[in-house]
């Protein structure tokens, strides 16, 4: 069975020492699953984290909205900014605190489809149950329809004209209550469908 491509995040490293931009992306590379990483004066349309060094945290960057980690010796006054020294070993702290970024905005993400999933799910259940209730009743009506047609075709003496119309109206009958059978398994496809959806959803709430 072919896997969808899991879309990678987008990672802006911001510096203009090489090696704090090195020192980064070369340990973060070397992991499964790591970013699509951007560096310096890129200004793509959206990114997922932003890492910077020394330099200053720019407005229009925390304008963007996303989530900023800042590297220097002394701590950031930026509000919503996460500052982390620039002490021996930072580069795996910074990459640990990003991944941790990046994976709660991913299941966020994830939460908010699951979500929009099960209310799309609930519109087309609560139509799929209103028929479901009506199926009773419509085939008391086939039935009957069906019925009467069968009895009026082993009288004698109709038209043929006449008789190709109780005909029609038997095999429309017949057509329709094939139909009706076939709502039987979309209940239970709907059943199961809530049941996956509610699952899946319960999960990403606890994690």
């Amino acid at each position: 069975m072919e896997q969808l491509a899991v879309e990678r995040p987008t990672v802006l490293i911001i510096s203009e020492e090489p090696e704090f931009v090195r020192a980064i992306s070369t340990r973060w590379l070397q992991e499964r699953n790591a970013p699509t990483f951007l560096f310096n004066n890129a200004q793509p349309a959206h990114v997922d984290l932003a890492i910077i060094g020394a330099e200053q945290v720019s407005e229009s960057l925390q304008r963007t909205g996303a989530p900023i980690i800042h590297v220097s010796q002394g701590k950031t006054t930026s509000s919503g900014v996460i500052s982390i020294p620039e002490f021996d070993g930072w580069p795996d702290l910074v990459i640990t605190v990003a991944k941790q970024i990046l994976e709660h905005k991913a299941l966020a993400s994830e939460l908010s489809r699951l979500s929009e999933t099960k209310s799309r799910l609930e519109r087309e259940a609560s139509l799929g149950r209103y028929v479901l209730d009506m199926r009773h009743s419509l085939n008391n009506a086939l039935t009957s329809i069906l019925g009467n047609s069968e009895l009026i075709l082993l009288e004698s003496g109709q038209t043929d004209p006449v008789r190709q119309q109780i005909e029609t109206i038997r095999n429309m009958g017949m057509r329709m209550n094939e139909i009706l059978q076939r709502f039987t398994s979309l209940q239970k496809e709907m059943q199961l469908a809530d049941q996956q959806s509610a699952k899946k959803l319960t999960k990403a709430a606890a994690v």
